[in-house]
């Protein structure tokens, strides 16, 4: 039976561990605006606000800028450059209400879509906690179905009021959302294969999975605070990506079971890599993955937006699909590892060459190539289909699909236009030859005679 000294065991395991994780963001930065909506000022609000000196000090490109308090008539204004750097200003009590009354004035539209990401994390950190948390908490402390029951609902019901009151105490960035989501699920699996690998039993292998995906969660927190938002989808798609080329790369070295056959045991089969040899390789795979996938969007020498990162997992589909169809009936296990690799590695080469390069995807623009590319696969693979109703060819299958996904994605392109990409930023010099006469007839205002854009 459940007994009430057990539930509140759960009860209070989980709201201490929401605790801890709250716990890795306690900073809290200043709002920018009376209204409280801004907490990150980024380059795109600072030129819609037309920030200038000498209250705003900031010069040059740089990705966020967050306000903290030192005092009561003093404050410090951290900018961080997308090489990493961060840079400290001190600013005046007048300053800070120079900056908060200019970005007051601007449309709620203009700030909240491009850094408020609060309902975004309480959506994800809810199916989290019911697809992630309340299972592998469950599987931890369930002893029988009651059990595991009661913790299962009470875990995954109260993730959602442990994300709502993180995001209620310190401000959630588009970018916080992105990694934490990723770290979260990551973590979990993380969690399991490192009990997994010293050969835990069921129950810790459990435990190992929830404490990791909270961790997780924690973790991406508070390293995404200083990212951009092609940073944060960079690093996650550098993490999935390196683990899932090191599974396919894995499966293609072990090739097909050998067995032999024993006369006290039986039948005995192995192959050439362990299981837990297997698992590890995924596990440090994704762990480098993370920091390779930031250096991405920062060392390109062209614009990475989050949407052309997205795009990738579009074309990814794309080259296994078409692996897929130079596969027969009879590929053995390496052939069949070694192509859907191959293929997903080509694809993702090939969706950098020809359109993160040529383009800007916005996330929107980015989920209808998806959904067309996804259509037009359907569309390919029930041609497949209709070829031989009896008994369809799968390489016709894969090929049709193939074939209509990259034709959708085409089309998709062509109908959602997107902007060209804008390359890496340079220094523009610009001379205007009018100020010299405005200055010889002494015409009040300012009047610049060079300007210099970064």
């Amino acid at each position: 039976m459940i007994t009430k000294r057990r539930l509140a065991f759960i009860g209070a395991l989980f709201l201490s561990v929401a605790t801890v994780s709250q716990a890795q963001v306690v900073e809290r930065p200043v709002p920018f605006d009376s209204a409280g909506r801004l907490f990150v000022m980024t380059p795109f609000i600072a030129e819609r606000a037309a920030l200038q000196a000498p209250w705003w000090p900031v010069s040059g490109d740089f990705t966020q800028a967050r306000l903290y308090t030192v005092t009561d008539s003093s404050y410090i204004l951290t900018v961080a450059r997308r090489s990493g750097v961060v840079e400290r200003y001190t600013l005046s009590t007048a300053d800070r209400d120079a900056i908060r009354a200019i970005v007051s004035r601007l449309p709620p539209q203009v700030i909240e879509p491009r850094n408020d990401a609060r309902n975004a994390f309480i959506r994800n950190q809810t199916l989290l906690g019911l697809v992630v948390y309340g299972p592998t908490f469950a599987g931890a402390v369930g002893e029988n179905a009651a059990v595991y029951t009661a913790a299962y609902l009470v875990v995954a019901g109260g993730s959602f009021f442990a994300a709502s009151e993180i995001s209620r105490q310190t401000f959630i960035s588009r970018a916080q959302n992105d990694l934490s989501t990723n770290t979260g699920r990551n973590g979990a699996l993380a969690g399991w294969a490192t009990m997994y690998l010293i050969k835990a039993t069921g129950r810790a292998q459990a435990a190992g999975a929830f404490i990791g995906g909270v961790t997780g969660t924690a973790l991406g927190l508070q390293f995404a605070r200083r990212m951009t938002e092609a940073d944060a989808v960079g690093a996650g798609f550098g993490a999935d990506l390196g683990a899932l080329l090191a599974w396919g790369t894995v499966e293609a070295i072990r090739g097909e079971e050998t067995c032999q056959f024993d006369p006290t045991t039986g039948y005995r089969c192995t192959r050439r890599f362990s299981d837990r040899g297997e698992v590890a390789t995924i596990l440090f795979s994704g762990l480098i993955g993370y920091p390779l996938g930031v250096l991405y969007p920062r060392n390109a020498n062209y614009h990475v937006t989050p949407g052309d990162i997205q795009t990738l997992w579009t074309t990814a589909g794309i080259g296994t699909a078409t692996a897929a169809a130079f596969l027969g009936d009879g590929s053995s296990h390496r052939t069949i590892a070694t192509a859907l690799t191959a293929g997903t590695l080509l694809g993702v080469i090939a969706g950098d060459r020809f359109l993160v390069r040529r383009y800007d995807h916005s996330r929107t623009e980015a989920g209808r190539v998806a959904l067309g590319t996804v259509a037009g696969g359907l569309m390919g693979a029930g041609i497949g289909f209709i070829t031989d109703t009896d008994n369809p060819n799968t390489q016709v299958v894969f090929g049709a699909a193939a074939i209509g996904s990259l034709l959708g994605l085409i089309a998709t392109e062509r109908y959602v236009d997107p902007s060209a990409d804008a390359g890496p930023r340079r220094i523009r010099v610009t001379f205007n030859p009018a100020s010299i006469a405005a200055l010889a007839a002494r015409t009040p205002g300012n009047h610049s005679l060079i300007n210099v854009r970064f």
